[in-house]
């Protein structure tokens, strides 16, 4: 299991996220979890009656095996029951699980043998994350980030370019902007509120701004 640290909430609202793979992830996307039991019932009957154990999938009978299938069943208890507010992503076979319960994060961690990430703020910044912040290591040059929406001028390409002091963006960010191409969810970065300002001008709508934020370390 891989650990990271998180330096901005997810969905703005969550400081913790652990990664499972399972490639039956997909029975709970959007928490459907009427959709997840049925398919879990109908594997449970096959495993009752001695039958090798097979889910439909593209029109295509997939095998699954057992310990798949057992994971996949005691992660809906898990749940079904949870007391936790969480958040689940899926991304077949990874699903992410976001929550500040960071003690039933743990419990999960312990019981599943396939997760793969554990996500969670340093000491240092344990409660000093904030919606739309980003926690850097260093006082920032530039002050923002910006994910592009859609609607941008393909003029901000070369308005950056000449502008190093005020915005930085990367090179396939910068030649999209200027070949009019999809855009969304590139981002660059502006020295402050000032320029962020002036960077309207260019943009039609924007996905989101971050502010990142040097916090010091109080062990040094």
């Amino acid at each position: 299991m891989q650990k990271y640290e998180t330096v901005k909430l997810f969905y703005d609202e969550y400081a913790y996220k652990i990664v499972i793979l399972n490639s039956l992830s997909y029975f709970f996307r959007d928490k459907n979890f009427a959709f997840a039991k049925e398919q879990i019932d109908k594997l449970q009957t096959q495993y009752e009656k001695n039958q090798p154990l097979r889910i439909s999938k593209f029109r295509k009978e997939v095998p699954v095996d057992l310990l798949t299938f057992t994971d996949v069943k005691n992660l809906y208890i898990e749940f079904i029951k949870a007391r936790a507010d969480y958040k689940l992503r899926i991304e077949n076979p990874k699903m992410q699980i976001y929550s500040n319960n960071v003690g039933w994060l743990v419990k999960l961690i312990d019981r599943f043998p396939n997760v793969i990430e554990f996500w969670e703020p340093s000491q240092n910044n344990l409660g000093k994350l904030k919606a739309n912040e980003i926690i850097v290591n260093s006082p920032p040059e530039y002050e923002y980030k910006v994910t592009l929406g859609d609607g941008v001028d393909p003029n901000l390409s070369r308005w950056i370019s000449q502008n190093p002091d005020k915005a930085k963006a990367g090179t396939t960010c910068l030649e999209t902007i200027a070949n009019r191409g999809y855009v969304k969810g590139f981002y660059f970065y502006v020295r402050d509120e000032k320029v962020l300002n002036l960077i309207s001008l260019f943009v039609g709508k924007v996905m989101r701004i971050d502010k990142l934020v040097y916090v010091a370390n109080s062990d040094k």
